[in-house]
């Protein structure tokens, strides 16, 4: 079996296109770009800014270990009870550790399908694991990746607290939407964090932009 290729990263085309949109001063700017077909559906108002490729990536949460410590009745000389008993002890210490590891959270693939990036929120189209979140409705927020973003959000439909990781090129405007709305005074916006190395040299304008932008809204100039 072959493995899978790499996920594609984003090129100077796309992060010119992606610092135009952070370019816009106010949302009536986004609003006046070019109309974007979507499979998704979307609110009155709501404007599709781009669709592509993505892949969803689920958190399962932690569950209980599930180990059992192994007892050993042995009988001998002294010294072959003790090295018995030293064999016992790290055969316990590994199961401990494999259940230890097995019941930590970890990020699942549970899907690929077209994302939508719209001027309220994202949606991503998908048979079963479809999913939308809102800007301003993210609990949590970061970037894994330069084209890793994590969200945890409350589902409104039932209340659950959910963890999302969206696997795309256009992560960093994905980002910096969701952050400036819901956490504005995360690092990331200020330290760059969310510019991808290979194109940090272009449009050094926009980054300073967002980070001006982050600053005003976490201090309430905004």
């Amino acid at each position: 079996m072959h493995p899978a290729p790499p996920f594609p990263v984003i090129s100077e085309h796309d992060w010119s296109f992606l610092c135009g949109i952070l370019a816009a001063k106010t949302p009536e700017e986004l609003m006046t770009r070019p109309f974007v077909l979507s499979p998704a559906r979307l609110k009155p108002g709501e404007r599709a800014l781009l669709v592509a490729p993505a892949q969803r990536h689920t958190w399962k949460p932690q569950s209980a270990p599930a180990y059992q410590r192994s007892n050993l009745f042995a009988f001998g000389s002294i010294p072959f009870l003790l090295a018995a008993h030293a064999i016992n002890e790290a055969a316990n210490a590994v199961m401990k550790n494999k259940a230890l590891a097995e019941a930590q959270g970890q990020w699942v693939i549970d899907g690929a399908g077209p994302l939508t990036v719209t001027t309220l929120g994202a949606h991503f189209t998908h048979p079963d694991k479809w999913a939308h979140f809102n800007w301003t409705k993210a609990e949590f927020c970061d970037m894994d990746a330069p084209d890793l973003f994590q969200i945890h959000f409350v589902n409104d439909l039932n209340g659950t607290r959910l963890g999302l990781r969206f696997r795309t090129i256009w992560a960093p405007l994905i980002f910096v939407f969701t952050a400036l709305c819901s956490q504005p005074g995360h690092p990331r916006l200020h330290d760059h964090f969310w510019v991808p190395p290979h194109v940090a040299h272009l449009y050094p304008e926009i980054p300073a932009l967002v980070a001006e932008t982050a600053l005003k809204l976490a201090t309430g100039q905004g």
